[in-house]
């Protein structure tokens, strides 16, 4: 299986489709002629014979071919958003957002302030795009506005903005909407849109016509699949892609020498498109690839002098979302919070981390929360501890049918429990087919059903089913990871996962989030509150609240806890890769995404 996060696309969030970046590697066709990657003379070098030492391999980002550059494209794009975190090599952002800590770093920013609702940014200086032009205001006002022209997957944010403004050549001034102020939003923006020529874009623009879809379904590729514009900043540029790979070759001229000291190492970066798990495994144990985002089952039993991941011992990857099952609260079956807390407590999570996930998650525990020191700081963890279950399976499921004896749900002579006319029989548990993590999980959920008399069996369609399933609400239980990784974390996960402030009428499709339609106002109103709310011991007090409701009512289950990305890396060729508390202080997110672009040039031949 093809694993990757599973996010939900959440319109108001900009969740955006999944992370392609580039594909690359070998090929045993050849290449042709290709043009030079912007970085000065070079002899044309064939994907064949791309020097090891100055070549970073990845494998697991892309599993398909490039199909556009295009920074602004809704979906198939492989220049670098992914749904947690925008990767800076060819296009960059703002500000980048760091895992570990939780905050923005400056990139093509240098400082940002609130004032109310005004958000004041500086600009760095030193930007150049790749034909050697300084960026400018201009040309972050006209990436936001860009977005507002066009429906992009970045259009997502303007509900939140009232304005974007230039003042002088090296500030902008973001005002956020009066009536919907959401701080939240307008910060993730500064780092995860992308930042492109005025100049060029304007002859985009005049070329692609008015359309509403026009930006976003715009390829920028040429016929040999390079990019045909010049309105990177990033660090590399397309040399070479097909089918099989895509290689980006360093741009020498690079502006972020002023920054970093210095330009990557890796004069080249690729990554192969291999057609699955199993193959890409194989590549990786041979050194063939450097850094895999593949997810690899019993890591550790690849573990040698050079095969390693950011933590040493399990969990082994830093976590970064949570895996849910959604309940269906419009279904008489699961609208009663008894119901759905007795299925959440019998749930046997040490299977689900052990077998699941190869045990790659840490010990679950009931909460919106990630065991983050950010996220744990945000609540009162003992004010928890009376609404959580026992970890103690045994105990967890006599207190779980103690629940529904208590609701008054009786046994029958089947051994399913009913009331009112209502039997809780027939309920599927629903993720797409081949993901195995997933479906092994739900076999657990179905497990537990039988423990407590409730009858629930899994569904396995494919993923376009799955996808409709989710946001047309035509299923009972359903997998999914609301919210995703960035510096809105953990409130649009919260968002995502139980807000009821955005849902769409009954009967329509819902991309926002709360697939579960789940209702509670005093909910919603917290959520809403903590987007505004700035004083440290008033959003814990909010925080701990909200976690209570969601443990009396359980409108989601969390299941375990999940990395952004597998990020396992092999030291034959390069060193140098951040580890968990090496003083580096570099996030494990594959040396390119967010603040882990800094690893990138901590990497050194061995």
């Amino acid at each position: 299986m093809k694993q990757i996060v599973k996010i939900a696309s959440i319109a108001l969030v900009l969740i955006l489709a999944a992370g392609l970046l580039f594909a690359g590697g070998r090929s045993d066709s050849g290449a042709g002629s290709p043009a030079t990657g912007g970085g000065g003379a070079s002899a044309a070098v064939s994907v064949d014979s791309l020097p090891r030492k100055e070549t970073l391999y990845f494998n697991g980002i892309l599993w398909d071919q490039v199909n556009s550059w295009n920074p602004y494209s809704v979906g198939g794009n492989a220049f670098g958003l992914d749904s947690n975190n925008a990767r800076q090599l060819i296009y960059e952002t703002l500000f980048i957002y760091d895992l570990l800590t939780g905050t923005l770093k400056p990139q093509l920013g240098t400082s940002y302030a609130w004032n109310g609702q005004t958000l004041t940014v500086q600009l760095n200086r030193n930007v150049k795009f790749w034909d050697g032009k300084p960026m400018t205001s201009a040309d972050v006002v006209n990436s936001y506005q860009l977005q507002k022209t066009y429906a992009t997957a970045a259009s997502s944010w303007w509900p939140y903005i009232d304005s974007v403004t230039a003042q002088g050549d090296y500030t902008v001034v973001i005002r956020a909407n009066p009536s919907n102020f959401n701080p939240k939003h307008i910060e993730s923006s500064i780092s995860r849109l992308y930042i492109t020529q005025k100049a060029e874009m304007d002859k985009v623009v005049a070329r692609i016509g008015s359309a509403p879809t026009a930006l976003g379904q715009w390829t920028n590729m040429t016929a040999d699949q390079l990019i045909e514009t010049q309105s990177g900043t990033g660090p590399y540029k397309p040399y070479l892609s097909d089918e099989t790979k895509a290689v980006l070759q360093r741009v020498d001229s690079y502006w972020g020498v002023s920054l970093y000291g210095k330009l990557p190492p890796a004069k080249y970066v690729a990554h192969a498109i291999y057609k699955d798990n199993a193959t890409g495994d194989a590549a990786f144990r041979a050194a063939e690839v450097d850094i895999s985002q593949q997810f690899i089952s019993s890591v550790w039993t690849m573990f040698n002098v050079n095969v390693s991941t950011f933590l040493p011992q399990a969990p082994y990857y830093f976590p970064g979302v949570i895996p849910m099952i959604i309940f269906n609260t419009k279904d008489p079956r699961l609208a009663e919070a008894a119901v759905r807390r007795a299925i959440a407590m019998a749930l046997d999570y040490d299977t689900i981390g052990k077998n699941a996930m190869s045990g790659y998650t840490a010990p679950m525990v009931a909460s919106l929360m990630l065991p983050t020191p950010a996220e744990q700081a945000l609540i009162d963890v003992n004010a928890l501890k009376p609404y959580q279950w026992s970890g103690n399976l045994q105990e967890a499921i006599a207190a779980a049918n103690k629940v529904l004896d208590d609701a008054g749900w009786v046994k029958g002579a089947d051994g399913i429990r009913a009331k009112g006319g209502v039997k809780l029989s027939g309920i599927r548990a629903e993720c797409p087919q081949g993901w195995s993590d997933w479906n092994a999980s739900l076999e657990v959920v179905a497990q537990a059903g039988k423990q407590i008399g409730i009858d629930i069996q899994t569904y396995f369609p494919i993923a376009t089913v799955w996808t409709q399933d989710l946001q047309n609400g035509t299923f009972d239980i359903i997998m999914n990871s609301p919210g995703g990784i960035g510096i809105a974390s953990p409130w649009n996960r919260a968002y995502a996962a139980i807000s009821s402030a955005d849902l769409p009428p009954e009967g329509t499709p819902n991309p926002i989030g709360n697939n579960g339609r789940w209702i509670n106002q005093e909910a919603t109103d917290i959520i809403t509150q903590i987007a505004t709310e700035t004083d440290a011991a008033k959003l814990k007090q909010l925080w701990t609240r909200l976690n209570i409701i969601y443990l009396q009512e359980v409108p989601v289950a969390g299941l375990m806890y999940r990395p952004g990305v597998f990020h396992t890396v092999n030291e034959t060729v390069w060193t140098g890769y951040p580890k968990m508390n090496d003083g580096s202080g570099v996030p494990p997110t594959l040396c390119i995404d967010g603040y882990g672009i800094k690893g990138l040039y901590n990497l050194r031949n061995k």
